[in-house]
Parts: structure tokens; C-alpha cells; sequence
């Protein structure tokens, strides 16, 4: 069993990828949330353009030049041949084909600091676990298994 992302997406859904175990995020969200945190410290460092490998790492760079750009941190020049950049990148990088569904938050938990969760959640890695799993009996994606079904 594994716990969900909760990180909520700015149209109210939630993250359906795994979490790092020991936090409430995936790897996408940890680091994001990571440099939210780094920002609001304040600081001059240089933009850390990550590799431009996935859509996941063009986002990231694309957020932290929005920002640098809204904050005066950075000049219309420079922003614009770091965006230009961004997008011959966005084009090289393979685009899926499928969506992967996502699920509305139905309410919110807040940590010390005030920042908003979704609900804790688990999913079991294998079907097959569920049977033995002893979160079962609360588990909203539990299905007992028909014996009678099987033959």
C-alpha cells in the first residue's frame, strides 16, 4: 500500500501520483513545494534551470522564470530568451496521448504553516494485497475477491 499526493492542482483536483514515503507529496510536488519555500525566504540566487528532459522539468523552469519575471528578479530581455528556450524545448519533448484521470478534493486539511492538503489517501501497489491489507476494512478502493468468480 501507498499513500496518494496531496498536493492540490489549481483546479481544486488533486494529485493522483504516489507519495514519497515520509511526505505528503510526490517527487514532482515535494521538489515544487521545496522551492516555493526557498522563495518566500527571499535571496538572490541564480535561476537552477533543471534539465529540460520532461514536461515536468519544463514547467518547473517555466514557473521559476514567471516568477523571477512578476518579481522584477529578472529583466524582460533575459526572460524572454529563457521562454524562448522553453518552448523549442516543449516542442522536442514527447507529449502523452493519454490523460490519467484525476479526483475533485471533496475538503481540505491545513498543516502548521496554513498550507492546504488533500485528504490523506492510500491505494494498495497490487490488487492481490488488498485481501491481506489491514487498512481493508476502511479502504474506499477495497473489493473483496469472489472465489466463485474465479472458476
Amino acid at each position: 500500500m501507498y499513500k496518494l499526493c496531496r498536493h492540490i492542482m489549481p483546479n481544486g483536483t488533486r494529485c493522483n501520483s504516489p507519495a514519497l514515503l515520509g511526505t505528503p507529496y510526490c517527487y514532482f510536488h515535494t521538489r515544487l513545494h521545496r522551492f516555493a519555500a526557498e522563495k518566500s525566504q527571499g535571496g538572490e540566487e541564480p535561476i537552477k534551470i533543471p534539465v529540460l528532459e520532461d514536461r515536468t522539468a519544463i514547467q518547473m523552469a517555466l514557473a521559476q522564470v514567471l516568477n523571477r519575471l512578476a518579481s522584477s528578479k529578472l529583466d524582460t530581455k533575459r526572460a524572454g530568451l529563457f521562454l524562448y528556450g522553453l518552448q523549442i524545448a516543449s516542442q522536442n519533448v514527447e507529449r502523452r496521448e493519454d490523460i490519467v484521470p484525476i479526483t475533485a478534493v471533496r475538503y481540505l486539511n491545513h498543516t502548521s504553516e496554513g498550507e492546504e492538503l488533500a485528504p490523506e489517501e492510500c491505494r494498495c501497489y497490487d490488487p492481490e494485497e488488498c485481501a491481506v491489507c489491514d487498512k481493508r476494512e476502511t479502504c474506499d478502493t477495497f473489493r473483496p475477491f469472489d472465489d466463485d468468480e474465479e472458476n
